[in-house]
């Protein structure tokens, strides 16, 4: 595995590089090539207001590229698929929100209704901690309140079990979904549905794990990279194949491909 991590910043896309040219997926096509994203912490730098992110530039103008060459390109996220759109006004690019989820039943709805009415009387208390909620999950937001994760999630603990829904810790937030898994399972069909040759996956967080296992476990030529962090466990990125700094390096990582796509395009 390659791994980024204490080296200077000048240094860091050599590293890059070396991974894409070693990679097998490198003597691929681009056409057989699939590539599939998180959003936040990944093209966008985590900040402590979710409404104000924004995918850096360079990664958007790389997807932008990759969209028109590889087989798909999607960024999978929590976020919405309406708040997708805002954020990655890419045409071409598949914008797959509440983590791949889809509809939920009518059921899941009444469960996740329910859990939002007895949360919000338990977490009124925590000052800072606030509940965002989506079609499809919702989530608990932590960065600017003191209360720990492990807290939250105790006092939380028996309402999740009342009504069948899964408490998802990540960074700084709390995602408490319907299904589990849900982006390995969405990806998984993604790959049935597209037949790619290759694939490329990126994540940083908790829920980017069973796509990082999936990948991991297929015979097809395939390259996971995660995004380091302090706030991320650390047997996180077990399965990928390389593990950059940060955003920015995303972007630089993409930028390669793209322009290496091109040039096998011509």
């Amino acid at each position: 595995m390659f791994e980024v991590m204490s080296i200077q910043p000048q240094a860091q896309p050599t590293i890059t590089q070396e991974a894409w040219r070693l990679s097998p997926l490198a003597g691929l096509r681009p056409r057989d090539v699939m590539l599939v994203t998180d959003f936040d912490g990944t093209l966008s730098e985590i900040v402590s207001d979710p409404s104000q992110s924004t995918i850096l530039p360079a990664s958007r103008d790389a997807l932008t590229r990759l969209a028109g060459s590889l087989r798909r390109v999607a960024v999978v996220s929590s976020r919405s698929t309406e708040d997708l759109e805002r954020r990655v006004p890419v045409r071409g690019v598949d914008l797959i929100g509440d983590s791949g989820l889809g509809l939920v039943t009518a059921d899941e709805r009444g469960r996740l209704d329910q859990f939002n009415l007895e949360a919000g009387r338990i977490l009124h208390r925590f000052p800072g901690v606030w509940l965002e909620m989506k079609s499809g999950a919702t989530a608990i937001h932590h960065r600017n309140s003191t209360a720990g994760r492990e807290e939250l999630m105790d006092v939380l603990r028996p309402v999740s079990e009342e009504t069948g829904l899964h408490m998802q810790p990540g960074r700084r937030v709390i995602e408490v979904i319907p299904r589990d898994h849900p982006k390995g399972d969405m990806l998984e069909a993604m790959i049935e549905m597209r037949r790619p040759l290759g694939i490329i996956c990126i994540g940083d967080d908790e829920n980017d794990r069973p796509m990082f296992e999936l990948v991991a476990s297929l015979r097809l030529p395939h390259l996971t990279i995660g995004v380091a962090s302090s706030e991320a466990a650390p047997d996180l990125f077990a399965s990928c194949d390389l593990v950059v700094s940060d955003p920015q390096e995303v972007s630089r990582f993409l930028t390669i491909v793209a322009e290496w796509a091109e040039r096998t395009n011509s």
